[in-house]
């Protein structure tokens, strides 16, 4: 599912316009992304959490040259869902 087809489900299900949930949708991701930028976690009760981790620097192999590369170190926003969110799924 993109996010074209995740705006009209969650049109339908608020009778809201598609850009008004468009709207929510960007500005949700906006929020989480600037608090997350902080150092800080996003925790939405029975859905998840939201958090800024630093992958270390790692060392690759590019099978085609073989040579070694190294992947500078970055910083990512990562996904875990609480455990009643994760069971409903499956």
């Amino acid at each position: 599912m993109n996010k074209t087809e995740f705006v009209e489900i969650l049109a339908k299900r608020t009778n809201l316009s598609k850009a008004k949930c468009n709207l929510v949708l960007e500005e949700f991701k906006s929020a989480v992304i600037e608090i997350c930028s902080k150092g800080e976690e996003v925790k939405l009760r029975n859905f998840g959490k939201f958090s800024l981790q630093e992958k270390k620097m790692r060392r690759f192999l590019n099978p085609q040259t073989k040579r070694y590369y190294f992947c500078k170190p970055k910083k990512v926003v990562s996904f875990k869902s609480f455990d009643n969110f994760k069971y409903a799924v499956t």
